[in-house]
């Protein structure tokens, strides 16, 4: 818990983790930032052309059914083509259950399977062939999971449409109203739609502006 106490405004954990990595200075570039918040920072910087994709992602997930699907999928859809998402404590549940879940479902055609000619054959790593299209695994302790993204998968444009998604929804809410003056101005909507689709357009107009049209008794 000691590292959790602040010093100087932030958790004693990033001092150390400062002073771990003292001598790559000049190419690292902290972030203390919690791991979704930093992932969708990153995808907006990249979107915005002012970082580029990375080739390499190491995610220390946070261990929680769910919450680690999420940053997979944030990870992944930020990882260029081509590159490696790295995770830790492959032997905690929510992180095995959720890597599984990442496999089967959204990252299936994301990722590369056994025949990846860039990881087979390295040492200290074998591949686990469930769920298809399978994951490989470094022999280390904890165990680590490893994942590589495929040359052929969308990255900046996927990025740029995850995003999207991810803000909008995949398809448009349907506008429901609640109350009778909801109803009310959503029947005047459609009467102006309709108008401007049959070339009343200055009639349209009052009723998008809400002015009374020709013939309407207040």
């Amino acid at each position: 818990r000691d590292w959790l106490t602040l010093l100087h405004g932030k958790p004693q954990l990033y001092w150390q983790f400062m002073a771990n990595v003292e001598p790559m200075r000049d190419v690292i570039l902290p972030l203390p930032l919690a791991s979704m918040c930093a992932l969708r920072a990153l995808q907006r910087l990249a979107v915005q052309g002012k970082v580029p994709l990375p080739d390499f992602i190491y995610l220390d997930s946070a261990h929680e059914k769910g919450e680690t699907l999420l940053e997979i999928m944030q990870a992944m859809n930020l990882l260029k083509a081509g590159g490696i998402l790295l995770g830790d404590d492959l032997d905690w549940p929510a992180v095995e259950s959720d890597l599984h879940d990442f496999i089967s479902g959204p990252g299936a055609n994301m990722i590369t399977g056994a025949d990846d000619a860039l990881l087979v054959g390295l040492p200290e790593l074998s591949f686990c062939r469930y769920p298809s299209p399978g994951y490989w695994i470094v022999d280390s302790v904890p165990r680590q999971w490893l994942l590589r993204k495929r040359e052929d998968a969308a990255d900046l444009e996927g990025l740029q449409n995850f995003l999207g998604t991810q803000e909008d929804g995949s398809l448009p809410a349907e506008y429901v109203p609640l109350t009778d003056a909801d109803r009310e101005a959503l029947t005047l909507y459609h009467e102006a739609v309709a108008l401007s689709e049959s070339g009343k357009m200055q009639e349209a107009i009052r009723i998008f502006k809400q002015d009374k049209p020709a013939g309407r008794v207040a």
